[in-house]
């Protein structure tokens, strides 16, 4: 509670008396210096009159920041909206997607994946991912990601990718834009921006000019269950393979090189075609075997396991 403010002559007093018992602390004999004359001070200028109210700008709260995709949650306990989903990366996306399944114990063969969940006490990869706690939601939400990335026109990415190696023009990339181009050369099907600006370490599901020669297990180490689906895939659609399989056909069918050859037999692989095809089925076949369509589609909704 606030005390009532006491007389304003008792105040006074009590500061004569301060006044009066700092002169006699000093000693009676000692001499005050002298001092040159100061100048006479210049007057300061009269204060400007006040506005009226009336000239004063109308006053209004500055407007709210727009949030940022970096401040927005990667994971929703409820459905996802398409603003949740707008101006994402497709880092960003891959995070979310995979964040549904790292919640339930999902490992990833992706150093930048693994790296990202690690730093999250409650990541706790499992031998098996407990899939069976993913609710509905979980599902819903990974397919709309899905489809919100497939979505996205070809146009758009392929100005991020410009705006990115403009920047990398001018000074190295960070580690979250090196993810970036590697994820959009894997969207548009391989490298495709100069030559002479390409990294060296493209996977070759994002530079499938590699599999113009035999690939190595180490090419293929950190390449999902998925990758390794699409990777083999690849192999045949570049000879004009026609799928069957919707998600191939959707997959292969955004990629500019790919034309589907109605009169297309397994005579048309090469014998580096056909080594590279085996080589990826024993990488599949050493982690877990090679996905079914069904498994590709409706058990993980064209996402799992990055």
């Amino acid at each position: 509670m606030n005390r009532p403010s006491r007389p304003g002559r008792p105040r006074l007093v009590l500061a004569a008396f301060a006044l009066l018992a700092f002169a006699c602390d000093k000693p009676a004999t000692e001499a005050a210096p002298e001092r040159p004359a100061a100048p006479a001070p210049t007057p300061a200028p009269a204060p400007a009159p006040a506005p009226e109210a009336a000239d004063l700008p109308p006053k209004t709260d500055p407007p709210a920041p727009a949030p940022t995709a970096a401040a927005r949650p990667l994971y929703h306990d409820g459905p996802i909206t398409p603003a949740d989903l707008s101006d994402r990366t497709l880092r960003e996306l891959t995070l979310m997607r995979n964040t549904i399944y790292a919640r339930v114990g999902q490992s990833f063969r992706k150093p930048w994946l693994d790296r990202h969940f690690r730093q999250f006490d409650w990541y706790a990869p499992k031998p098996t991912p407990e899939l069976a706690r993913l609710t509905p939601t979980d599902y819903s939400n990974a397919r709309a990601i899905v489809e919100h990335e497939q979505a996205i026109p070809r146009t758009t990415i392929e100005a991020a990718q410009k705006a990115l190696l403009a920047k990398k023009a001018a000074g190295p990339l960070g580690p979250e834009e090196d993810i970036e181009l590697e994820l959009i050369a894997v969207r548009l099907g391989g490298w495709t921006a100069d030559p002479e600006l390409k990294p060296e370490d493209l996977s070759p599901l994002a530079d499938p000019g590699q599999l113009d020669a035999l690939l190595a297990a180490n090419q293929l180490a950190t390449l999902s269950l998925r990758d390794l689906r699409m990777l083999r895939n690849t192999i045949y659609a570049r000879r004009g393979r026609p799928f069957r399989s919707v998600l191939l056909q959707e997959y292969f069918g955004g990629m500019d090189w790919y034309e589907a050859d109605d009169a297309f037999t397994d005579a048309k692989l090469t014998a580096v075609d056909r080594k590279n095809i085996r080589l990826v089925q024993s990488v599949e076949k050493a982690n877990g075997g090679p996905l079914t369509d069904y498994e590709h589609k409706v058990e993980e909704g064209w996402f799992f396991a990055a």
